[in-house]
Parts: structure tokens; C-alpha cells; sequence
């Protein structure tokens, strides 16, 4: 007869003994068809939370490029892979056309804010690369500013990667639009791309750009403009107010300067804190009502003078021959 032999491999000495307790859990745990842990469906839980949130996140597109993948089909993909090789993004945007201007004496820039003059005849214009930075919230490029001074077209780009400035004015028509600039990406390098009817690109630092030619200009300190051109004025941007161009240059002011910067910024700050005119106006007949009905006889003299005015009103209105 032969013997039935078991083929369980031998425990090893070195195993520690297993006690019923800890058999029990890992069944509970691990074994299908018994109920699981706590900790297990903890775990469970937070892996498909994992997954669905990651999931999440790789299907919903980008909010800022959403209507350009709406426009081009595979725009964003094309844009990743010229970033990445250095190459041309195809990124088209306004430059400035309307600039903003203020006198010399109605703006708080602090007095080492580099600055670009321009002078065209008895026209002084001072435009601080400060403010020619990156795209506003309106969506213009702020580094391409067309600005007209004394029946001069002229053109101030600002490429604030490369640090370069260059000041044009045009040297044709080109199709109608007579120095009118536009953002037109980021060429191989990183250098700003010009263009004027979204066909056709041309880099900022080239030698020489097609129907352009490099105008006249400075780059010098607010304090040293303003003193050689008292009668300057200067470009603001969405920087119009006096704290808004002091908080922009606070890295360029002096102790002093600074000392009334913060002062000024400081008391803005509080005051926007105070409630607006508009809830104040609406408390005040609240609490009038309140002290009104408070008041004795305050109700009677309220009735009675409504009643007398009716009847005044009443006496007038008879009073008066009836027109046509």
C-alpha cells in the first residue's frame, strides 16, 4: 500500500510560529470571500480616489490655451514641442496702441526707474521699461508699444528676456497698417518676434528689419530725463495712479524715497479696508427708524403729519383751474 506523503515544503526553523490571531486577520484581510479590514478599504478608497482625480486633471485642457486648441487642432501639443526644441511659438497678440500718458509732474516713479526716451521735434516722451513688461490683463503685449509723436509713427519694443531695446519707425505702408506692431511669439532662442499682418515674422534683434528702420533713442534714468526735459511727459500703462508707480519702482528708490512710498501705499491699503459708501448709506435709515420708533409720540407726529399734508395737497389741487 503506499503511503500518502505530504507536499507542504518543510517549515523553515528560523519562521517564527504563527498564532491564530494574526491567522485570522490576514484571512479577513486578503482572503476572497471574507470581509475586509478597515484599513483595507481606507486604502482602496484612496487609490481610486488617486485615479479618478489624476484622471481628471490629464482630460480637462488648460484654461489658457483652450481657445487656441478650439482654433488649431493640435496647438498645444506644436507649442510644447517648439519650447522644448527652442524653436518659433506660434503665439500672436496685440501690442499697444493706445498708450497711456501722463505729465512729468502728475506721476511718482521713483527717480533711478531706467527709462526709454524719445524726442520727435519739441515732443519728449519717457517709457519705463517697468511698465513694458509681459502681457496686461486686458491681453495686450505691454513690450510693443505704437505711439505717435509729433506726426511720427514710432514703434518702442522692449524684449525684457534679452534685455534689448529698439525704437522703430516705418520706412513704408505695409498693407495699410503704417508701424502698427503685434507680438508674434518667441523666435529660436527666445528672442521677441514683430509682426504686422500675422503672415509675416521678423526678430526683434535682427540687423535689419524689412520696412522698418531704427529710430533715435536714450536709455537713461526717470531723474535724469525729467531733468534734462522738464517738459517730458510719460507713459504709464495700467500703472496710473501715483501708488501704483511707486509699488512698481520701490527696488529703485533711495531711503527717503521709499520712507514716503510706503507711507503713501500703506494708507491705501487702509482705505481700501473701509466699507463702502453704499452699505454705510444703507445702515444710517436703519438705525433712524429705529431711534424714530423709539421715541414717544414719535408715530403720532409722523400720522398726523402725513394727514395734513394730503389735505394741504387736496386744497391746492382744488385751488388750481384745471388746463388742458
Amino acid at each position: 500500500m503506499m503511503e500518502d506523503h505530504d507536499q507542504r515544503p518543510p517549515e523553515s526553523p528560523s519562521d517564527p510560529p504563527q498564532t491564530a490571531g494574526e491567522a485570522e486577520r490576514v484571512a479577513s484581510s486578503f482572503t476572497p470571500g471574507q470581509k475586509a479590514s478597515t484599513m483595507s478599504k481606507v486604502l482602496v478608497i484612496l487609490f481610486t480616489s488617486l485615479l479618478v482625480i489624476g484622471g481628471m486633471y490629464v482630460a480637462s485642457p488648460d484654461s489658457a490655451s483652450d481657445l487656441l486648441v478650439n482654433t488649431r487642432v493640435g496647438f498645444d501639443q506644436e507649442v510644447n514641442r517648439n519650447l522644448v526644441l527652442g524653436y518659433m511659438t506660434p503665439f500672436l497678440a496685440p501690442g499697444v496702441t493706445r498708450p497711456t500718458l501722463k505729465a512729468a509732474e502728475e506721476t511718482r516713479f521713483a527717480e533711478a526707474t531706467p527709462i526709454v526716451g524719445v524726442a520727435v521735434g519739441k515732443i519728449h516722451r519717457a517709457y519705463p521699461t517697468l511698465v513694458m513688461q509681459g502681457f496686461r490683463p486686458d491681453g495686450i503685449y505691454g513690450g510693443i508699444v505704437n505711439d505717435t509723436l509729433d506726426g511720427v509713427l514710432v514703434t518702442v519694443t522692449h524684449d525684457i528676456d534679452a534685455k534689448l531695446v529698439r525704437v522703430f519707425t516705418p520706412a513704408e505702408k505695409i498693407e495699410g497698417k503704417v508701424g502698427r506692431l503685434r507680438l508674434a511669439g518667441m523666435a529660436d532662442g527666445g528672442a521677441l518676434m514683430l509682426t504686422f499682418n500675422d503672415k509675416d515674422y521678423y526678430r526683434q534683434d535682427a540687423r535689419s528689419v524689412p520696412s522698418l528702420k531704427d529710430y533715435l533713442f536714450k536709455e537713461v534714468t526717470w531723474g535724469e530725463w525729467k531733468s534734462a526735459h522738464p517738459d517730458t511727459d510719460v507713459y504709464v500703462g495700467t500703472f496710473r495712479t501715483p501708488d501704483l508707480q511707486m509699488e512698481v519702482s520701490l527696488a529703485f528708490m533711495t531711503p527717503r524715497e521709499r520712507a514716503v512710498a510706503e507711507k503713501v501705499i500703506a494708507k491705501r491699503n487702509r482705505d481700501a479696508k473701509i466699507l463702502s459708501p453704499n452699505r454705510k448709506k444703507r445702515r444710517t435709515p436703519m438705525v433712524s427708524a429705529a431711534a424714530a420708533s423709539s421715541t414717544p409720540g414719535a408715530t403720532d407726529k409722523k400720522s398726523s403729519g402725513q394727514k395734513q399734508g394730503s389735505e394741504s395737497g387736496s386744497a391746492a389741487k382744488s385751488a388750481t383751474p384745471a388746463t388742458e
